[in-house]
């Protein structure tokens, strides 16, 4: 004999469950023997419901644009139906988890694993093609460019208060080169207001 406090536990679900499946005819001779009432009794699942709520909110033109894209064989298309295949492989997880199958939940998180692993697969298939066909650009070439075009900028904006003062005003060129530097200044304070932002 087994108690429905100790199938309770051993099953991790909750003791209420337990005592309703006994009622229901659940024998409590042996582990063995109520797991295979268990087994035999669960309910199934309906094949009416949507495996997914639907969304009110979802916007009906990316439903289109999504629609098409789900259907194409290039590596976005595959990474469309990857990342619904996981979302439909999560749902299955938190049904079996709220209808306490330890089968049925076992299935959804082997599942639920593999579809986690084709959408990252997918992720990185997508990734390399956008970079390969440049529509997107690695970090460190996008710095490189930075360094090399604005760095060139940033030595020609230093030297213009001197290199302009003289013929700006030749009677005054100190006061020229003033006046400059204050305006190149005022540049570089607004590029680093600007690169503030952006953090």
């Amino acid at each position: 004999m087994i108690t429905q406090a100790n199938l309770a536990k051993s099953w991790d679900i909750d003791p209420g469950r337990v005592c309703r499946m006994v009622k229901a005819g659940m024998p409590l001779t042996s582990e063995a023997e109520a797991n295979r009432w268990r087994i035999a009794n669960q309910k199934k699942p309906s094949r009416t419901l949507p495996i997914l709520p639907t969304s009110e909110n979802a916007p009906q033109a990316s439903e289109a644009t999504d629609s098409e894209s789900l259907k194409s064989e290039n590596s976005l298309g595959r990474l469309i139906r990857a990342k619904r295949a996981e979302l439909v492989s999560y749902s299955l997880v938190a049904r079996a988890s709220r209808d306490g199958s330890p089968v049925a939940m076992r299935a959804a998180i082997s599942g639920w694993g593999e579809a986690k692993k084709r959408a990252s697969e997918a992720e990185m298939e997508h990734a390399r093609y956008e970079e390969t066909t440049r529509q997107t650009i690695r970090m460190d070439e996008v710095r490189e460019f930075i360094t090399t075009w604005f760095g060139a900028i940033r030595n020609l904006m230093d030297a213009m208060p001197s290199s302009l003062s003289a013929r700006a005003n030749p009677s005054d060129p100190e006061c020229a080169k003033v006046a400059i530097q204050e305006g190149v200044d005022q540049i570089f304070v607004t590029i680093q207001k600007a690169e503030g932002a952006f953090k």
